[in-house]
């Protein structure tokens, strides 16, 4: 009469077992953290559609991703070892109340942002005829500790506090920073066409010399709307983020004037916008250096380190030195700086 091995005596079973548990462990189990690491150089130029521009580019404008995901103990272990892996505590990636989704979805708006800000710098620095219509505040995300919480939604457009018209952030932080936290204000905003007039007592954002800074507890950005001439179309997919901006506007600004201001070079770079045309810091700025490289970059744009806290430049210059990148890694404060750059350049192509 036979008998059957038990399990544990069978080699393939064990085997079986051991390699789940380590699948499981190394690439499932969750950990606080997210790992950033280089992501991708992309041409901008088949993103950006001027109305009627036919200019021919030699070389090409890249704008730089990194790759970000929620982190596993793979990934952890390889960030000890291995620079390109960098770990990012949740907390500094999550907003407070934010999941993974919601997160997403905020990169898109403020990337939408970032579109608006490269056009109309453009558009301000070639000057070329545009018009701006500033609509209201944005309620980007609420604030889930403020007493806003309770009666204002994402997606929420404000255009009155207390009577008085509010058409940009820094309007409706002026009116508010002349009341006192524990006043009641009265808003006027519409919800999905619907208009709403909600009343929401002031919080404490932090204190400012020795008192509680008072606000509604959203993070706002500004509602408008832009019409250019000649008519731009930017797509740039799945996407997000701010920091797009720098080199978006370049190109804008190249098929406006039908000219080629790459001259012949493979220019890459990143960087906030703002719509007179500054740039800002943004993150992750050793990891586009890297994927930049990757791509044969000629020259590499980074955010100049102006203010206390600015690091950009400065780690910019660092990896590419690290990694025996063969770009110029140029520091810039503006759009018009990056422009007189690249107009001083000689043609990579002459003979």
């Amino acid at each position: 009469m036979g008998h059957s091995r038990p399990w544990y005596r069978r080699p393939w079973i064990i085997t079986g077992v051991v390699t789940a548990t380590l699948f499981l462990l190394l690439f499932v189990m969750p950990t606080p953290y997210y790992i950033m690491q280089p992501g991708s150089a992309l041409e901008v130029r088949p993103m950006i559609q001027v109305e009627g521009s036919k200019n021919k580019e030699q070389g090409a404008f890249f704008m730089t991703t990194v790759s970000m995901r929620e982190g596993n103990l793979l990934g952890a272990i390889l960030s000890r070892w291995d620079s390109r892996y960098e770990l990012l505590p949740r907390e500094q990636v999550l907003v407070e109340g934010e999941d993974p989704v919601e997160y997403e979805r905020r990169q898109k708006e403020i990337m939408k942002q970032s579109q608006q800000n490269a056009v109309l710098a453009a558009f301000r620095e070639a000057g070329h005829p545009y018009k701006e219509q500033l609509l209201g505040v944005r309620v980007l995300r609420v604030l889930e500790k403020m007493s806003g919480a309770q009666v204002l939604k994402q997606g929420d457009v404000i255009h009155q506090v207390n009577g008085k018209p509010v058409r940009s952030p820094e309007d409706l932080i002026g009116q508010l920073s002349e009341k006192k936290v524990g006043e009641t204000v009265r808003l006027e905003l519409t919800r999905k066409g619907k208009t709403l007039t909600p009343e929401v007592k002031l919080g404490s954002l932090g204190k400012v010399g020795g008192e509680g800074r008072p606000g509604i507890g959203i993070e706002p950005m500004t509602e408008r709307k832009i019409q250019t001439q000649p008519e731009v179309k930017i797509q740039a997919e799945e996407i997000g983020g701010p920091s797009a901006g720098l080199m978006f506007s370049l190109e804008v600004i190249n098929q406006l004037e039908n000219g080629d201001l790459t001259q012949g070079y493979r220019v890459a770079g990143t960087g906030t916008i703002s719509a007179k045309g500054e740039v800002g810091q943004i993150g992750g700025i050793q990891h586009k250096i890297v994927a930049a490289e990757e791509e044969g970059a000629d020259i590499f744009f980074v955010p100049a380190d102006i203010r206390p806290g600015d690091s950009n430049e400065k780690k910019a210059i660092r990896t590419a030195k690290k990694i025996g990148a063969n770009m110029k890694v140029i520091p810039v404060k503006s759009l018009s700086e990056a422009l007189g750059f690249l107009k001083k350049q000689e043609w990579k192509n002459a003979s």
